[in-house]
C-alpha cells in the first residue's frame, strides 16, 4: 500500500480505501484517481 500510494501521488493522483460492509463481503476496496494529461 505505501508504495502504491507514493506511485500515485507522485503522479498527481489519489488513492482512498472503504471498509466493505456486506454480509457477503470481507475486507476492504481500494481505490485510485489518476488525472488526464493531454
Amino acid at each position: 500500500m505505501y508504495i502504491s500510494k507514493n506511485i500515485i501521488e507522485t503522479h498527481g493522483g489519489i488513492i482512498w480505501a472503504q471498509n466493505n460492509n456486506n454480509k457477503n463481503e470481507e475486507g476492504a476496496t481500494f481505490s485510485f484517481s489518476l488525472p488526464l494529461n493531454k
